[in-house]
């Protein structure tokens, strides 16, 4: 029997991703969920196979009416793309920071997209792309990384409020993108020496999970559908500290030297003001501290799953990926910083 799933965020990097596996996969039927699905995006996945329909997550009808029939439901929200939206800035209540309205926008959504879920009969798998609770495993130390809490949050509703829905979900935990060097912030600078150097919040030595998101995410996905529900996946294809990361990528693209320096959280909102900075900053103070996953056992890697889950090295990825952009000089500065993190 043909089985369905739908996948929110088809166009992106996750959703994308998840499609691509499952459209090579037998015995499956792919519906993606947009809230435009005549537009350019949408219309090269109806072109490859892909059902497209509306829907919107600020509306939990539009999402029952996509979710009809589902046997698996990939979920996800997005705290970046509402920060860079000028029209937001008008709603901020009064003392509110964007980075709280985000929060609160992203819960809502997150809920949701659950609240929706929890009305599928037919569904047997409920797969949400989640992160850890920053400011919970760092005892309230970092309380600025609302993109992490946010999605940590929606986690938390579904256990408490759906206990149904949560006995069929399982986490996936996407570790730092591979691409995060195309954002300023990430991006190693070259010095007068010719060596490259990178600069973050954090001593540089704990491993971080990288992850070839647009590739790597459906093989998670598809392995936590394999198996039993209730798994919190940590999904990365290498775990790496940034120290020894510059080291990997100087021998890859042949320059003298790739080297890593410590900087403040203050340093880093004064290079990115307005929040952003600030909150990317203590992203990384806290991953460096705690971890992560701030250090929560439930968490397990790919090779915990027990069945066939493909991933792709960091070293395969530099090896195969063009840095021609940032050899000769500082990028750009320019807004992306919301399609990549």
């Amino acid at each position: 029997m043909t089985k369905l799933i739908v996948i929110i965020g088809i166009t992106g990097n996750q959703g994308a991703s998840v499609a691509d596996v499952y459209l090579n996969e037998p015995g499956w039927k792919i519906r993606g969920i947009s809230r435009d699905p005549i537009k350019a995006a949408s219309k090269e996945w109806s072109n490859k196979g892909v059902e497209m329909v509306q829907g919107d997550l600020n509306d939990i009808n539009s999402l029952k009416r996509a979710f009809k029939g589902a046997n698996v439901i990939f979920g996800m929200t997005d705290f970046w793309f509402p920060f860079f939206d000028k029209a937001n800035y008008s709603k901020l209540k009064p003392g509110q920071t964007i980075n709280e309205f985000c929060l609160d926008l992203e819960v809502q959504t997150g809920k949701n997209i659950a609240i929706a879920a929890a009305s599928v009969d037919t569904l047997e798998r409920f797969v949400f792309s989640l992160l850890s609770n920053a400011n919970k495993w760092s005892k309230g130390k970092y309380t600025w990384v609302y993109h992490f809490d946010a999605k940590a949050k929606v986690g938390e509703y579904i256990a408490e409020e759906l206990p149904e829905l949560n006995k069929k979900m399982s986490i996936l935990q996407i570790g730092l993108f591979a691409t995060n060097w195309k954002i300023p912030l990430f991006t190693p600078q070259q010095q007068p020496d010719g060596s490259f150097l990178l600069s973050l919040p954090g001593g540089g030595n704990r491993l971080m999970p990288m992850v070839v998101t647009r590739k790597d995410t459906g093989y998670f996905v598809r392995a936590l559908v394999q198996t039993a529900p209730g798994k919190n996946l940590l999904g990365a294809g290498s775990f790496i500290s940034w120290r020894d990361y510059m080291k990997l990528w100087a021998k890859i693209q042949g320059v003298p030297e790739g080297k890593y320096r410590e900087i403040t959280v203050a340093d880093m909102d004064k290079m990115a003001p307005g929040g952003v900075g600030r909150e990317i900053a203590e992203a990384h103070a806290y991953m460096e501290e705690f971890g992560y996953d701030g250090g929560d056992p439930t968490v397990i890697r790919p090779e915990d799953l027990g069945v066939d889950c493909p991933t792709t090295s960091i070293e395969e990825y530099i090896k195969g990926e063009d840095f021609s952009s940032i050899m000769s000089g500082p990028p750009q500065q320019k807004s992306q910083y919301k399609s990549k993190l």
